[in-house]
């Protein structure tokens, strides 16, 4: 199994874009699973669904080769681990490649209870995308965030490592070189800015020819 975070400092730079569009391309050949635990919930309201994980009911759509999950209903300082173990276990046994959609929240109970229902049973690492806006501030708050989420990975369990596959520099809307201090597997991907999806939303926009290609490195490097 692939396990894909996908993670950004500040809402609203498109991290629920590069994690709708990567799981199109993957879900063409594998099975893939996109786990919902950001607090905006952006996958599950534009696929209706209501419930949670955590809740018992309603928490998944199917769509072939692809589904999305919602973890929690809500940001909660009492996640119950074990009332939602089962059924994770169950959902990642049939998944090839599990992606997940974070908020800005990586200190949450339901971030903490997710890596630790997942390295429970799995000793994948976490390949790690970063997305930022192209703002200097936030690119910079985007590479701490990085560092944060690495090491709440790396504590989780002895076994459990992050991997930065990515910087991610969206909604560009001019050529300029922009500095970075990690040092991503595949480097900085630099998405301009589409004016279909910020003015249709990325659900009913063509997959950005970026994003595309990134799904591509990832099935035909990261094993």
């Amino acid at each position: 199994m692939i396990r894909i975070a996908v993670i950004g400092a500040k809402g609203g730079v498109g991290k629920s874009t590069v994690v709708n569009g990567i799981a199109k391309v993957l879900s063409a050949r594998h099975r893939v699973t996109i786990l919902d635990i950001s607090s905006s919930r952006t996958l599950c309201n534009i696929h209706g669904i209501r419930g949670s994980l955590e809740d018992g009911h309603d928490y998944m759509i199917d769509q072939g080769n692809l589904k999305i999950v919602s973890m929690s209903s809500q940001l909660s300082s009492s996640f119950n681990l074990s009332k939602i173990k089962d059924k994770y276990d169950e959902i990642i046994s049939e998944t090839d490649y599990l992606i997940i959609d974070y908020g800005v929240h990586i200190y949450d109970k339901i971030v903490s209870g997710e890596m630790l229902a997942f390295y429970g049973v799995k000793s994948d690492p976490t390949h790690v995308i970063a997305v930022s806006s192209p703002q200097e501030f936030v690119i910079m708050s985007t590479e701490k965030m990085i560092e944060s989420y690495i090491e709440l990975v790396r504590n989780s369990s002895d076994s459990a490592r992050g991997i930065l596959d990515f910087i991610v520099i969206n909604m560009t809307r001019e050529e300029r070189n922009f500095k970075i201090n990690s040092k991503p597997v595949f480097g900085m991907l630099i998405i301009p800015f589409y004016r279909d999806l910020s003015f249709n939303g990325f659900w009913n926009a063509d997959i950005p020819k970026e994003i595309v290609n990134m799904a591509k490195m990832i099935e035909d490097n990261v094993h």
